[in-house]
């Protein structure tokens, strides 16, 4: 009697596992080359094709009808789905949908999207399509957040670092003090100078006579023609902290504690203490802010660190002022002095943290005013001259426009630095 033919068993469940396999790799085949996203993907690359071309013979009509055309200056917003596009970006691109419309502008005779959608994005970095920064994304070259040429109330965004939101509405509250970070926490705010409201010059003359001071050396690269250029600059928003791994500053955000002795080699085991940077001479406060783009790996081809220097604190002190702000001239309602009214009896008198109170912030910087004497960059006679005041001194007597000097090594608890950052 013949026996019937038949799967065995340890042969049936290797063939339902090589099924398996083979459905897997058909299923993740299938979601990895998703047609209909392909198509999506193709439509909208070929329709910012065409944006482009249609961009281009625009742009050749424009010089056709004035060979003084500019095309650096050729600048259209986006289109909202109304009316014919005059003055918008329909108006050169007449086949730019109203989706499309309301994510694209002209930039400098260039298109450029605004749309937030991360998908498009992605495929307009592949065809080489402008993309502007935005808030809270980290720049990969000097821009400004939406593109548009840098001025004071537009100020440039270096590489490395993020246009934050912080108790500010950008752009419409430039003026309240924007805030970037860069990709370590470290805070610096936008000083805008206008040239009219606001100058780059020294004029505080509390105490030392400013005619009488001048710069130190200032680090290659620092040059007082970019802060018109760009209209401002960039300052700390927090007094120095340590860091020890590697030697070095860091200004993020609040620090844990402060220290009480001038000893520094009872830390230099741990990798980030976050002491407030008191005991510090002058040299060093020099030294350690020049290095800090180097400790933090910026690109110092496009910015740079520097010791704060007399123009910036006094265009600092002038910023703050203006249009009815807090007096520098008296600043015992927000600063940390002997005689603080704000907050009164709340840590005012004693060294504390940078940023320890919001009474004591002005225009987003932290304790302009008290806490510690800031070193700046300004030689007077044989002094080292800073700025500001500090805790164990009056806010009247000593105020934030304070200018006072000392020895260059001169050291304790009372004296520390911030830093700038400027844009090459």
């Amino acid at each position: 009697m013949k026996r019937k033919k038949g799967i065995s068993l340890i042969v049936l469940v290797i063939t339902i596992i090589v099924i398996i396999i083979l459905a897997g790799a058909v299923i993740l085949s299938l979601a990895n080359n998703n047609p209909i996203e392909s198509a999506n993907e193709a439509t909208f690359k070929s329709n910012v094709a065409g944006y482009n071309s249609e961009l281009a013979m625009a742009i050749t009509n424009e010089y056709l009808k004035d060979n003084s055309f500019d095309s650096a200056t050729f600048y259209v917003d986006v289109w909202d789905g109304t009316g014919t596009g005059d003055g918008t970006i329909k108006e050169y691109i007449t086949s730019m949908s109203e989706v499309d419309g309301a994510k694209f502008e002209i930039q400098k005779s260039k298109l450029v999207y605004v749309g937030t959608n991360q998908i498009e994005k992605d495929y307009l970095t592949e065809i080489g399509i402008t993309i502007i920064l935005g808030v809270n994304v980290i720049a990969i070259e000097n821009t400004t957040v939406n593109g548009k040429a840098a001025t004071y109330q537009n100020p440039i965004v270096p590489i490395g670092f993020k246009a934050i939101n912080d108790g500010t509405v950008w752009p419409t509250d430039w003026n309240e003090g924007l805030v970037i970070e860069d990709e370590s926490g470290n805070q610096f705010v936008w000083v805008p100078v206008d040239g009219t409201n606001v100058t780059y010059a020294k004029w505080c003359t509390t105490n030392i006579f400013y005619a009488d001071t001048t710069d130190d050396t200032l680090p290659s690269g620092f040059n007082i023609a970019n802060i018109t250029t760009y209209g401002g600059f960039y300052i700390a928003r927090y007094e120095s902290a340590f860091d020890y791994n590697g030697g070095s500053i860091r200004v993020a955000s609040k620090v844990s504690t402060n220290k009480t002795t001038s000893d520094w080699s009872t830390i230099r085991n741990a990798t980030y203490n976050g002491y407030l940077w008191n005991f510090v001479n002058y040299t060093d406060a020099k030294i350690y802010s020049e290095n800090m783009a180097t400790r933090y790996e910026y690109d110092t081809s496009k910015l740079g660190t520097n010791l704060i220097t007399g123009a910036q604190w006094d265009t600092v002190m002038k910023w703050v002022s203006n249009n009815s702000g807090p007096s520098v001239a008296d600043s015992i309602t927000w600063g940390n002095h002997s005689d603080s009214t704000s907050p009164a009896n709340v840590g005012n008198g004693t060294l504390q943290i940078s940023g320890f109170s919001e009474n004591w912030k002005a225009k987003n910087i932290y304790d302009l005013a008290g806490n510690t004497w800031e070193w700046t960059s300004e030689i007077y006679s044989i002094y080292r001259v800073y700025r500001g005041g500090y805790y164990n001194l009056s806010g009247s007597t000593y105020p934030a426009a304070y200018r006072d000097g000392n020895n260059a090594t001169i050291t304790y608890n009372g004296i520390g630095f911030r830093v700038g950052l400027y844009i090459l």
